[in-house]
């Protein structure tokens, strides 16, 4: 996300030859400090700092290239952000993040990225995607929150594309784990058998039938995957338990805190990459799937993840992959899309008065030049680990809905999200029989993400455009333009509490009309309270500067 401050080098962690090396500035009474994070499954106790003076603790630890999360344990409970490093997280975890290239140099982001002023992995291009991908609007759902089984979801297409939908994310449907079971229903991501169909949903021929159906309205389906466990009860547990994480008593666990109904994956076992690579392949071709999204993968080994890709690209040329991951390396050879947080965070700033257009033009630029060339991003508002941000937002989600569908990037809609479905708190819900409350349906707040959608399908510049943010707007007031070389877009969106003055845009736009807009006064030049608009300029209209 943002960086938060200026920080002293000497406690940053470092390169050194043995790896990269970890300090820790503790109080004197401190009795422990570990390190935890993605490169160690977020073990609390697994990597123990050494204390070097009355306050300092300091560890050396290999680490494989690609982005990592981490956080320091202190005396064994308190989880804590590295003070020493002002990077942290997109994912609202308040984690630190670093990421090591290939010749083991640590790369932290810093202020100041730019087109002019690009980070290192910038010069480096993105894998190519399918086109399809750069124009997708995703919608995750639970087949059984969502329709009940597939028929139902197959019931439910037209509603999605009346939304606008284009693009299916269906989480896991594999049965599941009984033993050590959360809630009534279990987690769907602890998966029982990967080759099976969970009965509750439907059998095979149900699952075909909607992929079909997806496939004639012209919509694309990805397949949720969970990839690095599966449930304690797996029948692989007693097959092959050398596939599994192990104790030294030969107990198999899942290293990850708090997850005890799962079974860990050793991927260091060749026998076990085939398998799930042979089982990917399987579900691709039998039912046409066009990607799938990793659970998750931000703890799996790159070159796992590569091996996928090359395998699935033999049986779907066309495939996309999406990372739940931040890592800049995921980009090169293995995945389209990871994640991307940190808009949602900077708008709910803006709109509580802590942040400002400037934060969130700040924050692209960082992003986007410290990643690799032309990387596809996936931006959300509502995301299955986090609440509803309508719940957070308030009154300022339609502005912040309308920032986010006219960025760069790929957008995502969680079930639900489109109308202000008030029951999801996170993806927990699904431990139970949770459907989604039909009967809150917000028939004003669906019409608000139709328009954005259809302006996204309309207009090519919000797929594919550059992105020009306006320099000098009111704080709360986000202002950027989308272009192609045949068109020009622009968007602003007033998250404040208290109608905004913008004088400098008086004249705009000169000779086209608004596409879009709610609140916005032009006599007066003012967007009112959580008001925003698009419209098109004319080319020689040049509201955006800076970039």
């Amino acid at each position: 996300m943002q960086l938060q401050f200026a920080a002293d080098p000497a406690l940053q962690p470092a390169a050194t030859p043995a790896g990269v090396r970890f300090v820790y500035e503790a109080a004197p009474q401190a009795r422990s400090v570990a390190l935890a994070g993605t490169f160690n499954s977020w073990v609390g106790d697994a990597c123990m700092m050494q204390r070097v003076s009355p306050t300092r603790w300091q560890v050396t630890l290999p680490i494989a290239a690609g982005r990592h999360l981490y956080k320091f344990v202190v005396d064994g409970s308190a989880w804590l952000r590295d003070p020493a490093n002002p990077w942290v997280s997109e994912d609202g975890q308040n984690n630190s993040c670093l990421t090591v290239d290939e010749s083991g140099a640590v790369l932290l982001r810093h202020a100041g990225l730019s087109a002019a002023a690009p980070g290192p992995l910038y010069a480096r291009p993105a894998l190519a995607s399918p086109e399809w991908l750069h124009d997708a609007v995703v919608y995750q759902l639970s087949v059984k929150a969502f329709g009940g089984d597939f028929d139902g979801v197959r019931a439910k297409l037209g509603y999605l594309a009346e939304l606008g939908v284009n693009t299916l994310w269906v989480m896991p449907v594999q049965p599941i784990g009984i033993e050590g079971r959360r809630g009534s229903c279990g987690d769907p991501y602890a998966v029982r058998d990967f080759l099976a169909i969970d009965p509750v949903l439907g059998d095979e021929q149900g699952l075909r039938a909607l992929v079909d159906a997806a496939h004639a309205r012209g919509m694309r389906v990805m397949l949720d995957w969970t990839l690095n466990r599966a449930s304690v009860d797996n029948p692989l547990t007693q097959s092959h338990p050398e596939w599994f994480t192990r104790r030294a008593d030969g107990s198999i666990y899942y290293a990850v805190p708090n997850r005890d109904y799962f079974a860990g994956f050793d991927f260091s076992n060749a026998a076990l990459r085939r398998y799930l690579i042979d089982a990917m392949c399987g579900w691709v071709g039998r039912f046409g799937f066009d990607g799938l999204r990793f659970d998750d993968s931000d703890i799996t080994p790159l070159d796992f993840l590569q091996q996928i890709r090359a395998a699935l690209l033999r049986v779907q040329p066309e495939i996309a992959l999406i990372s739940q991951a931040y890592d800049e390396f995921h980009h090169f050879a293995s995945c389209d899309l990871t994640y991307e947080g940190g808009t949602r965070a900077i708008l709910l700033a803006c709109a509580q008065g802590q942040a400002s257009g400037a934060d969130l033009a700040r924050y692209w630029r960082e992003s986007t030049y410290s990643f690799p060339r032309g990387a596809l991003r996936l931006r959300w508002l509502d995301e299955k680990e986090q609440a509803r941000a309508s719940a957070l937002l308030g009154p300022a989600l339609r502005p912040a809905a309308t920032v986010l569908f006219a960025l760069d990037g790929v957008p995502h809609l969680l079930m639900g999200q489109e109308f202000g479905e008030p029951a999801w708190r996170d993806w927990t819900v699904l431990f139970e029989d949770y459907r989604l409350d039909w009967d809150a349906y917000d028939a004003g707040l669906f019409a608000h993400y139709q328009r954005l959608l259809a302006l996204r399908r309309d207009h090519a510049a919000l797929r594919r455009g550059d992105v020009v943010f306006i320099e000098g707007l009111p704080p709360g007031v986000v202002g950027f333009t989308r272009g192609t070389p045949g068109e020009r877009l622009l968007v602003l969106a007033n998250l404040r509490r208290d109608a905004a003055a913008l004088p400098a845009l008086a004249q705009l736009p000169r000779q086209r009309a608004l596409l879009a807009a709610e609140g916005w006064n032009a006599a007066g030049a003012t967007l009112a309270a959580h008001g925003w608009l698009v419209c098109a300029l004319d080319q020689a209209d040049s509201a955006g500067q800076g970039a």
